[in-house]
């Protein structure tokens, strides 16, 4: 899902919660009709209202607010509720305040892209959850380093200019603790994000190249994510047409300046020889491209913390 998609979703929510709430509204105020008392004072109201606005007679305006006291009057003798509720009672469910984003779109809009990204909604990381100075990892103090730089890259995504992260390491020692880290930081930024396992990546552009997908719309909601996060590469299955596409994808990303990482337990030979030299040069240029070296250490699920 594009920012432009989620902008419009937040849009068409918020606009379905003020048409629930008018008619809401509506349904109690005929109900108020109902009382002929309230409807007798409401209609001179009304009348006089409408007469105030061409002849702005001071005695006019005085039997407004008469049979305005009348009306309010009925209305807390008879329980009548003609209050107008919003969800949001900030932004009254416009979606802005003073021109400025309220808090329930912008939580509106993050939750769509969320919704979008595929991320493993059983594993929540930001920056803030990290606890690498808390524990004795063997990787902890170059992992911390790692971090600090995700961190600017992260907050910086658009004119950053390493357009990949290439993460690599072995087992459990945080690669995708911290993509879907960095991932959180860019969805707080309104950025679109998509994650997938190198097996689901490979399935689903060569369902794509053999037209076996039933809804295209997954495969280029990843294409034209803002980030997009390759997880575990090398551990798909060899095959010629993903492994084509995947750096094409991957390709025309750096070259229309879209963010990508990439975690793999591969080092940087074992990497060239399962993908070639020339996909790996493409992946790991300084130009573009932010790779620390191989990260040894423990596994950090066995620490408690």
């Amino acid at each position: 899902m594009s920012r432009y998609s989620a902008f419009k979703k937040a849009d068409e929510i918020l606009s379905q919660r003020r048409f629930d709430s008018s008619k809401n509204f509506d349904a109690r105020f005929s109900k108020a009709l109902e009382n002929e008392e309230f409807k007798k004072n409401f209609v001179e109201y009304k009348r006089l209202s409408l007469q105030n606005i061409s002849s702005h007679n001071k005695d006019t305006q005085l039997e407004i607010k008469k049979y305005s006291k009348n009306l309010l009057d009925i209305i807390n003798k008879n329980g009548i509720d003609l209050n107008v509720y919003s969800t949001c009672s900030k932004c009254r469910d416009t979606g802005y305040i003073n021109g400025e984003i309220c808090d329930c779109k912008m939580d509106i809009i993050k939750s769509q892209l969320f919704n979008e990204s595929h991320m493993p909604s059983f594993v929540i990381s930001s920056f803030s959850d990290n606890k690498l100075d808390k524990i004795d990892a063997k990787q902890a103090s170059k992992m911390q380093d790692i971090y600090k730089d995700c961190k600017r890259w992260a907050d910086n995504i658009d004119d950053a200019k390493k357009r990949v992260i290439y993460l690599m390491g072995s087992v459990g020692v945080g690669k995708t603790t911290l993509a879907l880290s960095i991932a959180n930081e860019v969805l707080s930024s309104l950025h679109s994000v998509y994650y997938a396992t190198a097996f689901d990546f490979s399935k689903l552009v060569i369902d794509k190249q053999f037209n076996r997908l039933v809804d295209e719309y997954n495969y280029y909601n990843m294409l034209d994510s803002d980030l997009l996060i390759i997880d575990d590469l090398g551990t798909e299955g060899q095959n010629s047409i993903a492994i084509e596409n995947l750096f094409a994808i991957i390709d025309s990303r750096i070259n229309n300046n879209k963010k990508t990482i990439i975690c793999t337990n591969l080092s940087l030979e074992q990497f060239a020889k399962r993908y070639g030299e020339r996909s790996l040069s493409r992946l790991t240029s300084k130009e573009y491209a932010y790779v620390p070296s191989y990260i040894l250490g423990d596994d950090l699920r066995k620490f408690k913390c």
